[in-house]
C-alpha cells in the first residue's frame, strides 16, 4: 500500500471520528437542540465533502481540488464547538465556525484544474478567506452573545461590548459577502463559457451548483440585513442544501467525465476515417484551438503538418501540452486549452486512439520538412554559385582585364617608337589586333559569368544591356519599384540570357519581348518570340538547368512552344517567405 493511500485512509477515519464527535457535542449540549433533520443534513454535508475530497485526492493527487474539498468537510465540523458548554471551547468555535466558507470558496476557485489562474480567481479566494477569518475575529471581539442565544457561555475574547461596533462589523460582513458571492458567480459563469463541449458535460454539475450557491447566498444575506428573518431563514435552508449537493455534483461530474471520455473516443474513431487527426481530436476534445505538433526524431524537433518547425509553449503560458507516445517513443504533441488539464487522461486516451492516423501524418510532415530543408539547401547552393560567379567576374575585371589593358598601352607605346613599315611595327600591329580581340572575348566571358551591371545597378539596367547586345530587336518592359534580392536578380537575368540565346540560335525569330513585373510577392519574368517554336527544355536547350535554379528558390519555370507559334518562357520567383539565404528571404 502506498504512503498516500495509507494517509488518505487515515484521513477518512479521522473525518468519520470528527463527525461523530461533533454529533455527540451537539446532541449532549444543554442548549436548545436543533431538529433531527438539520443534524442529519449537517452530518451529510461534512462527511460528503470529506469523503468526496479524499476520493478526488486519491484519483488525482496532483490536483488541489481534492484536498480543499476534504478541508471543507473537516472545518465544517469545527462549527459544532459553538454548542460546547466550556467558555474556551465556545470561543474557539466562534473563531473557527466559518473556516469552511473560505475552504469552499477556494475549492470552487481552483476547480477543475486545481490552481488559481486569473486575477478574478485571486480576488475571490482572498475575499473568501477574509470572510472566513477576519470577519469572525472582529465579531468575536465586539459581541458578547448572539441575539438568539442568551444562555451561551462567556466569550473569552470580548474586548468591547458595543451595539455600534456590532452594526459596523455586520455592515462590513454584508458588503464582503455580497461582493464575494457576486464575484464567485461571475467567475464560475466565465469558466463555464471557457470550457469545450466535452468539459461542459463533465463539469456542469459542479459549476452550476456552485453558481446557485453564490446566487442563493446573496438572497440570504440581503434579507437578513434588511430584517426579514423569515425570508433569510428560508433562503439559508436552501443554501445549506445546495452546499451539501456540491460534493455529490463533483462525483457525478467524475462519472460523467468517464462517460464523456468513452463517448469522445468512440466519436474520434468514427471521425478519423473522414478527416485529419487534428480536426478529429479537436472535435472529440471540444477544443477548436487545438493544434498538433509532430516529432521528428532525426532532427529532434517538432513540426506542423506543412513541415515547418514548431516551438511548444513553455510552462505557464496560456496553452497546455500533452505528448502522444507509441511503443515508448514520442510521436506528437497536442497543444490544447489548459481547461483539459483536469482530464489529461482524456487527452492521452484520445491521442492513443488517434496514434495511427497521427503517425501517418507525422511521416507526411517529415517528408515536407525534409523537402523544405532540401529546398533551403538548394537555395544556399544557388546563392553560393552566384557569389562565386560575382567573385570570378571581379577577379577577371580587376585582374586579368586590367593587365591586358596595361599591356595594350605598352604595345601602343612600342608601336609609336618603331620604324613605320618595319617588321617590328607589323608584328606590333598584329599583336594589338589580337589583344583587342582577346579583351573583347574576356569582357564577354565576364559578362556571361556574372555581369557587373547586375551587381552594381540591378536587374532592369542589366536586361537593357542584354537586349542591346542581342542580334535581333528585343523590347524590355519592366516595372520593378525596388531592387530584388541578389539571388533572385541573378536567376532572373540568366533565364532571360539563356532564352534570348536560344531565340538567336534556333527560333528564326524577327523580334523578341522581355517583361518583368511583381505580383503578390513574386517577380514574373517572361520572354516571348515570334519564331518557329518547337523548343523542348529536355532536349539540351539549356533551360533545364535554369529550371533547377528556379525551383531551388521555390519558383517555377514554364515553357510554351507550339510548332509555328513562337516560344514563351515564364519564370515565377518568390521575393519573400521562409527560406533565408545570405540575408535574402524567399518562400
Amino acid at each position: 500500500m502506498s504512503g498516500l493511500r495509507r494517509a488518505l485512509i487515515g484521513l477518512a477515519i479521522a473525518g468519520l471520528a470528527l463527525g461523530l464527535a461533533a454529533l455527540a457535542l451537539v446532541t449532549t449540549s444543554d442548549r436548545e437542540r436543533d431538529s433531527t433533520a438539520w443534524i442529519v443534513l449537517a452530518l451529510t454535508l461534512g462527511w460528503s465533502f470529506a469523503g468526496a475530497g479524499i476520493y478526488a485526492w486519491w484519483r488525482r493527487p496532483e490536483n488541489r481540488t481534492g484536498p480543499l474539498m476534504a478541508l471543507v468537510g473537516f472545518t465544517w465540523f469545527l462549527g459544532s464547538l459553538t454548542s460546547a458548554s466550556a467558555p474556551w471551547a465556545y470561543t474557539i468555535g466562534l473563531l473557527l465556525s466559518s473556516l469552511w466558507v473560505g475552504a469552499l470558496v477556494h475549492m470552487l476557485a481552483v476547480f477543475p484544474i486545481g490552481r488559481i489562474e486569473g486575477r478574478l480567481d485571486r480576488v475571490v479566494v482572498v475575499l473568501g478567506w477574509i470572510g472566513a477569518t477576519a470577519i469572525p475575529l472582529l465579531s468575536t471581539l465586539v459581541t458578547a452573545h448572539p441575539e438568539d442565544c442568551p444562555e451561551c457561555p462567556a466569550n473569552l475574547l470580548l474586548v468591547w461590548d458595543s451595539d455600534t461596533a456590532v452594526h459596523v462589523v455586520d455592515g462590513v460582513s454584508l458588503v464582503t459577502s455580497v461582493v464575494l458571492l457576486a464575484c464567485l458567480a461571475v467567475m464560475l459563469i466565465r469558466r463555464w463559457r471557457a470550457f469545450g463541449k466535452v468539459q461542459r458535460r463533465a463539469l456542469a454539475p459542479v459549476v452550476w451548483t456552485g453558481a446557485a450557491v453564490a446566487i442563493v447566498g446573496i438572497a440570504t444575506v440581503i434579507p437578513e440585513a434588511l430584517g426579514s428573518d423569515s425570508v433569510s431563514q428560508a433562503a439559508d435552508s436552501v443554501l445549506i442544501v445546495l452546499i451539501t449537493a456540491v460534493p455529490f455534483a463533483f462525483l457525478i461530474g467524475l462519472m460523467r467525465s468517464s462517460l464523456s471520455r468513452a463517448g469522445a473516443v468512440s466519436a474520434l474513431f468514427e471521425r478519423l476515417g473522414g478527416v485529419g487527426a487534428r480536426d478529429a481530436l479537436a472535435e472529440a476534445l471540444g477544443d477548436e484551438t487545438l493544434t498538433l505538433a509532430y516529432w521528428l526524431p532525426d532532427s529532434r524537433r517538432y513540426v506542423d503538418a506543412d513541415g515547418h518547425t514548431v516551438e511548444l509553449p513553455a510552462a505557464g503560458d496560456d496553452r497546455a501540452v500533452t505528448e502522444i507516445e507509441r511503443d515508448g517513443a514520442s510521436v506528437a504533441a497536442i497543444v490544447h486549452t489548459p481547461a483539459l488539464l483536469d482530464d489529461r487522461e482524456l487527452v492521452r486516451t484520445a491521442g492513443a486512439a488517434a496514434v495511427l492516423a497521427v503517425e501517418n501524418e507525422r511521416l507526411a510532415a517529415e517528408v515536407r520538412a525534409r523537402y523544405d530543408d532540401l529546398r533551403a539547401a538548394s537555395a544556399r547552393l544557388v546563392a553560393a554559385g552566384d557569389a562565386a560567379r560575382r567573385r570570378i567576374e571581379r577577379d577577371l575585371h580587376d585582374g586579368a582585364q586590367q593587365r591586358l589593358v596595361s599591356l595594350s598601352v605598352t604595345l601602343n607605346l612600342a608601336r609609336k617608337h618603331s620604324e613605320p613599315g618595319s617588321r617590328t611595327a607589323t608584328l606590333l600591329d598584329s599583336a594589338m589586333v589580337e589583344l583587342t580581340a582577346g579583351l573583347s572575348d574576356l569582357r564577354e566571358l565576364a559578362r556571361g559569368i556574372h555581369p557587373a551591371v547586375l551587381t552594381e545597378r540591378g536587374l532592369d539596367p542589366a536586361l537593357e544591356a542584354l537586349a542591346a547586345r542581342a542580334p535581333l530587336p528585343v523590347t524590355v518592359t519592366h516595372g520593378l519599384a525596388d531592387r530584388l534580392p541578389p539571388a533572385v536578380e541573378s536567376v532572373a537575368y540568366f533565364v532571360v540570357m539563356e532564352a534570348l540565346t536560344n531565340v538567336a540560335k534556333y527560333a528564326s525569330a524577327t523580334a523578341a519581348e522581355v517583361t518583368v513585373e511583381q505580383v503578390d510577392g513574386h517577380v514574373v519574368v517572361g520572354i516571348r518570340d515570334d519564331g518557329v517554336g518547337g523548343a523542348d527544355p529536355a532536349a539540351g536547350s539549356g533551360l533545364a538547368g535554369l529550371s533547377d535554379r528556379v525551383v531551388a528558390l521555390g519558383g517555377k519555370l514554364v515553357v510554351e512552344s507550339p510548332l509555328g507559334g513562337g516560344t514563351r518562357v515564364v519564370a515565377e520567383l518568390p521575393t519573400r517567405g521562409r527560406v533565408t539565404v545570405k540575408g535574402d528571404v524567399f518562400s
